[in-house]
C-alpha cells in the first residue's frame, strides 16, 4: 500500500483545497528497486556477516529476498526504494523493537541488527543511488486468505474471537510506542480527511456511489469533528486476511502478523474498524462476525463508549476508502479492474446493510465499552455488620474522606470510576491517575516486572537508568542528577535538605495556603494544614499571585513585580531572625490557592529575588508536571525559568508510589559526599518500569497535546456558563487544571464557600467527581486524568449546567455560617 513522500505532503496541507497533482503525488505507488542480487549478497555479508541460500520474493514497495543463513535462520532481506523516507523505515523497526519488549511472544518479524548494532544500513545501486537495507526474521505460515480458501469454509465465532483478540493484543503491544517517524499522512488512513473527502467521493464507482453517496457527509463530519477527540496511539492499521498468517487444526491459530508499512498514529478504534471491514465478510452473518471481532479485541484493548459510537461509521468509511483508492489506482495505471469489481460485489451488500442500521443499534450488537458492576438488589443477601465507614474509623480514626457521604470505589478505567453499587462516575479530579485509571499498558508493565524482579537501586538495572535519561531529556541541561523516592513529600523533604546543605542557611519561603507534603521538614511548609500562628520561625510566606482577589489584581501593570518583591521582604525577615534564606519552594499553578496562574514575569522575578539572597530555587511539579499544562512537560517551563531543583510525584507512576528529585551534580554531591541518601523503595525495579510505562503512554498517546486541546475546549465551555450564571466570578488555571471561583456577589466578590460545596455534592449525585478548594473554600477544582477528552469535558459541562440551573439563591447560601448548618441545608 502506498506511503507518501512526507515533504510533498507538508506542502500539500498548506492550501485549503489541495491541487490534483499534489494528491496524485501522494497516491502514486513507490516502485521496488531492482539492484543486482550479487551486490546485495556481498553487502549483507559485509554489514551483517551473513551468507547462505538466497531466493527472491515479490514486493510492492521493496526488493525482497529470503535468506536461509549458514546458521539455519530464515531471514528476509529488504532493499527500499530511494523514494521511501528513511524515517518511515526506522519507525517500523522501532515499532517492532517495542513489540519485542512489551509482548515477546507475539508472532511478528524481529529486527536483525548489523555487526555494529545498526537497525538499518545502506547499499549503493548501480546508478549511484543510496538505498536503505534492513533484515527481519522470516515469519513462516500461510496467509489467512489462503488458509480459509484452502479449507473452503467460513470463519466461526471462535475463529473471529481469536482474530479480534490478536488484533487487540497487537494494539496493546503498541501502546506507549512513540516515534517522530510516524507518517504525517498516508492514503490508507481513514482519518485523513483530505484523501477521504477529495478522493473517495471523486472516484467511487457508480454502483457504490448509488448506495453510499448519502452517507458521505456524515462520515466526513465524523472524520473531521469526532476522530481527533478520541484516544489515539500508534496503530497497526492493516489487520486483514493477507497480512495475518493462520492455520486450522482443532481451531484457528494465528501464526504471524506481517507487513508493518501502513502503521500510523491514529485513533485506537480505527485499528479495529480496519479489522472488521476486512474480516466480517468471511462469515455468513457479517454483523455477528463484527460483534465477535469486537469482543475478541476488547479482551486486550477495552474500548470506550465514545470509541464504539463511531465504529460503524469507520467500518463503512474503510470500505469506501478501499473501493475509492482501488478505483483511483485502476484509472491512474490504466489497467483492468478485476480487483475493483470483486470489491464492489463484496462490499455493496455490506454497505447497504450498514447504512440501514443506526450507530446506536450497531453498538448494542457489539460488546459494551465498559461493563459496570451489577447494582445491589433487594434479593441480594444482607450481612449484618458495621458499615464500612464505621469499620474504617475504628481502624484509621477520623481520617479524611471526600464528600458528605463517602464513596466506596471498587474499580476504575480511563476517566471513569465505579462504586460498590455499580454507579459510574466521571473523574474530573484525580491527577494521580495521570494517564487514566488502570491503564492496561501500565498495569501489564507492572505485573510483568513484578513477576520478574523487584529489588532496590543499589543493584544495577536498566529501568531506573533509562527513566533518568528519558526524564533528563525533557528538562534544562543543568538538571542531570536524580534521586528517586516514593512520594512527593519525600522529594520535597530532600529538596529542603539540599538547599540547607548548599547554603548553610535554614529558612524556606513558600506561598500562603501552600501544600508541599507531610514529612517533618515539609509539613511546616504546608500551611493549608495548620493554623498560621503555629508556623515555625524558619518558614516565611509570601502572598500567592492572585490576580482576581489578591493584593495586586488584573489591570495592575506591575503586578508580577509587586508580588515578587515579597520574596525579598521574606528573605530579610529570615535574616533578621537568624535563619537566612536557603530556598524558595514554589508551584507553577498554586494548587491549594485555587489553580492560580501567575503573571508572566512573576516566576522570573521571584527566582531572581531568591538568587540575590544566595538561595536555591525549588520547582514543585507534583501538581503541574508531566504535561498537564498542555503547553509544556513541566509547568515552570511556561515562564522561562530554570530552577536549581525540581521535584515530582503523584502522576509519575499513575498511582504507583514513585517520585523524584532532580538537581545539578554539584548540589547532589553535597549530600552524596556527606550524609549520603538512600531510599529502599525509591527507584526499585518495579517502580522504575511503571514510571517508564507512564512516559510511554504520555508520549505515545500524545496526552500533553490532548491536555492543551481539551483544556481549551473546557475553558471555553466554562466561560459560556459564566455568561449565564452570576455565581461564577472567575475562572483560574490552564491546560487540564482549572478552578471555577464562586461568589455571592460579583461586585464585592464575597466568596460562596457553601455554594461550592453544594455544587460539589450535586455533581457527585449526577456522576461527576470534583473537589472544592482554595483558602476561602469557594473554588471548584477540575483536574482530571490527561485521558480526558472533549466528550468527557462536554459531559462535565452539561452536569455543571444542570447543577447551576437548579442552584438555590445566593441569599440562601449567605445565611449558612458553618458546616453543620450546611449539612442540614444540603440534606
Amino acid at each position: 500500500m502506498v506511503k507518501p513522500d512526507l515533504k510533498e505532503w507538508e506542502q500539500l496541507t498548506v492550501p485549503a483545497q489541495p491541487s490534483k497533482s499534489a494528491v496524485d503525488s501522494l497516491l502514486r505507488s513507490i516502485k521496488p528497486p531492482q539492484l543486482n542480487s550479487e551486490a546485495i549478497a556481498n553487502r549483507v555479508l559485509e554489514a551483517y556477516g551473513l551468507s547462505g541460500a538466497w531466493r527472491q520474493l515479490g514486493g510492492e514497495r521493496e526488493q525482497n529476498f529470503r535468506l536461509v543463513s549458514a546458521d539455519g535462520r530464515t531471514l528476509v532481506v529488504k532493499v527500499a526504494s530511494v523514494d521511501e523516507p528513511l524515517d518511515s523505515l526506522l519507525f517500523q523497526t522501532e515499532a517492532l523493537e517495542h513489540i519485542r519488549r512489551t509482548d515477546p511472544d507475539l508472532p511478528v518479524p524481529r529486527l536483525v541488527r548489523t555487526l555494529n548494532g545498526q537497525a538499518v544500513t545502506d547499499i549503493m545501486g548501480g546508478d549511484g543511488a543510496i538505498h536503505a537495507l534492513r533484515i527481519l526474521t522470516f515469519v513462516p505460515g500461510n496467509t489467512l486468505l489462503d488458509a480459509v480458501q484452502g479449507q473452503k469454509r467460513s470463519l466461526s465465532a471462535a475463529d473471529l474471537l481469536a482474530l479480534g483478540a490478536t488484533c487487540g493484543r497487537l494494539a496493546r503491544a503498541l501502546q506507549g510506542f512513540r516515534s517522530d517517524g510516524a507518517p504525517k499522512a498516508m492514503p490508507w488512513d481513514i482519518s485523513n480527511r483530505l484523501i477521504f473527502a477529495d478522493q473517495v467521493r471523486a472516484h467511487l464507482p457508480a454502483p457504490v456511489a448509488a448506495v453510499a453517496g448519502d452517507q458521505l457527509p456524515r462520515l466526513e463530519s465524523v472524520i473531521s469533528d469526532i476522530l481527533p477527540t478520541l484516544r489515539s496511539q500508534v496503530i497497526y492499521n492493516d489487520f486483514h486476511e493477507s497480512n495475518v498468517l493462520a492455520g486450522f487444526g482443532d481451531a484457528l491459530t494465528v501464526e504471524g502478523i506481517i507487513d508493518f508499512g501502513d502503521m500510523i498514529h491514529g485513533p485506537v478504534v480505527q485499528d479495529l474498524s480496519v479489522c472488521i471491514a476486512s474480516l466480517m465478510h468471511w462469515s455468513d452473518d457479517p454483523l455477528f462476525a463484527a460483534s465477535c471481532l469486537v469482543r475478541g479485541y476488547q479482551r486486550f484493548m477495552p474500548l470506550t463508549t465514545e470509541d464504539l459510537s463511531v465504529l460503524k461509521d469507520l467500518v463503512l468509511a474503510r470500505m469506501l476508502l478501499q473501493v475509492g483508492l482501488v478505483s483511483y489506482q485502476t484509472k491512474a495505471n490504466n489497467r483492468q479492474a478485476p480487483e475493483l469489481e470483486q470489491l464492489q460485489s463484496l462490499y455493496i451488500g455490506a454497505i447497504i446493510n450498514l447504512s440501514k442500521i443506526t450507530s446506536t443499534d450497531f453498538v448494542s450488537r457489539m460488546m459494551p465499552g465498559v461493563v459496570p458492576m451489577p447494582a445491589t438488589t433487594a434479593t441480594s443477601p444482607v450481612v449484618a455488620s458495621p458499615s464500612l465507614l464505621q469499620r474504617r474509623q475504628a481502624v484509621l480514626g477520623s481520617a479524611y474522606t471526600f464528600y458528605n457521604e463517602p464513596l466506596e470505589l471498587i474499580r476504575g478505567r480511563g476517566c471513569l470510576l465505579y462504586d460498590s453499587a455499580g454507579n459510574e462516575y466521571l473523574d474530573c479530579y484525580n491527577n494521580v491517575a495521570n494517564v487514566g485509571h488502570c491503564h492496561p499498558y501500565v498495569v501489564d508493565t507492572l505485573a510483568r516486572q513484578a513477576s520478574t524482579l523487584n529489588t532496590n537501586s543499589r543493584y544495577l538495572h536498566e529501568e531506573v537508568v533509562r527513566l533518568g535519561e528519558r526524564l533528563s531529556a525533557t528538562l534544562p541541561h543543568h538538571l542531570d542528577t536524580w534521586f528517586f523516592v516514593c512520594t512527593g513529600s519525600e522529594a520535597n523533604d530532600l529538596a529542603v535538605r539540599l538547599a540547607r546543605a548548599a547554603t548553610g542557611k535554614q529558612g524556606i519561603v513558600v506561598t500562603e495556603n501552600s501544600y508541599h507534603g507531610n514529612t517533618t521538614n515539609v509539613a511546616p511548609l504546608s500551611l493549608i494544614d495548620y493554623d498560621l500562628q503555629d508556623r515555625p520561625a524558619w518558614v516565611e510566606t509570601v502572598p500567592p499571585p492572585n490576580l482576581y482577589r489578591g493584593l495586586y489584581r488584573a489591570g495592575t501593570n506591575d503586578a508580577g513585580e509587586r508580588y515578587a518583591q515579597h520574596v525579598s521582604e521574606a528573605a530579610r525577615r529570615l535574616d533578621n531572625s537568624g535563619h537566612g534564606l536557603a530556598g524558595l519552594m514554589i508551584d507553577s499553578i498554586f494548587d491549594a490557592n485555587g489553580a492560580l496562574v501567575p503573571p508572566a514575569d512573576y516566576l522570573p522575578l521571584a527566582y531572581a529575588a531568591a538568587r540575590r539572597e544566595g538561595a536555591l530555587t525549588i520547582a514543585d511539579e507534583v501538581q503541574m508536571g508531566f504535561g498537564r499544562s498542555g503547553t509544556h512537560m513541566w509547568g515552570f517551563q511556561a515562564f522561562g525559568v530554570e530552577p536549581d531543583i525540581v521535584t515530582m510525584g503523584k502522576p509519575m507512576g499513575n498511582g504507583h508510589p514513585i517520585a523524584a528529585l532532580v538537581t545539578r551534580r554539584d548540589l547532589a554531591e553535597l549530600v552524596q559526599k556527606t550524609t549520603g541518601y538512600f531510599n529502599t523503595f525509591g527507584g526499585n525495579t518495579v517502580s522504575a518500569a511503571v514510571a517508564n510505562a507512564c512516559l510511554d503512554v504520555l508520549q505515545g498517546e500524545r496526552l500533553q497535546d490532548r491536555a492543551a486541546a481539551t483544556g481549551a475546549h473546557l475553558l471555553a465551555g466554562l466561560h459560556d456558563l459564566m455568561k449565564r450564571y452570576d455565581i461564577i466570578g472567575h475562572i483560574h488555571g490552564r491546560g487540564l487544571f482549572l478552578g471555577v471561583e464562586l461568589v455571592l456577589d460579583r461586585e464585592t466578590r464575597e466568596p460562596a464557600k457553601f455554594a461550592a460545596r453544594w455544587v460539589r455534592e450535586r455533581l457527585k449525585s449526577l456522576g461527576v467527581l470534583v473537589a472544592s478548594t482554595g483558602p476561602l473554600g469557594n473554588i471548584i477544582k477540575i483536574r482530571p486524568p490527561l485521558a480526558f477528552g472533549a466528550q468527557q469535558a462536554d459531559q462535565f459541562l452539561d452536569a455543571l449546567h444542570k447543577v447551576l440551573l437548579n442552584l438555590p439563591s445566593q441569599a440562601d447560601f449567605a445565611v449558612i455560617k458553618d458546616t453543620s448548618a450546611f449539612s442540614a441545608f444540603h440534606s
